[in-house]
């Protein structure tokens, strides 16, 4: 007996579609972002706040808008080609120093550099428990 089989549809729409695609990657960037927030830096909340979570090229995308975002991120200090001081003044480029950035732990005391790393370490069964609730419908 021979038997053969097609699909009606192309293999990757198939996966897409089981997984809820763009929905399910939106949803993913944007639980990540909130399970990492306690992880960002944050005197004022601003770099935590000023962050955009969209979809791209088939993956979700949590962007950290603000424009020393890269720089606390990696964690060095950076200061001034001028002056020297960390406080450059607009269109101003720095430099590396390295020399590690300490983050204040009295409002913020899990900010850390990498804290996508540092929310994986730490939450990494709760963000695929919510992944996979959302695409069971809450359902496990």
């Amino acid at each position: 007996m021979e038997i053969t089989f097609s699909w009606n549809k192309p293999i990757a729409q198939i996966a897409d579609e089981a997984t809820g695609g763009k929905q399910t990657l939106l949803f993913m960037a944007s639980e990540a972002k909130r399970m990492m927030e306690p992880y960002v830096p944050a005197r004022d909340m601003v770099l935590s706040r000023n962050v955009r979570v969209y979809v791209e090229a088939g993956e979700g995308i949590v962007h950290y808008m603000s424009p020393y975002a890269r720089y606390q991120y990696h964690g060095i200090l950076m200061v001034s080609r001028i002056t020297g001081s960390p406080w450059a003044r607009q269109g101003e480029s720095k430099v590396k120093t390295g020399r590690a950035l300490v983050h204040s732990k009295s409002r913020h005391p899990l900010a850390t550099a990498h804290w996508d790393k540092a929310m994986k370490t730490a939450r990494l069964n709760d963000y695929v428990s919510a992944v996979q609730s959302y695409i069971h419908g809450g359902r496990l």
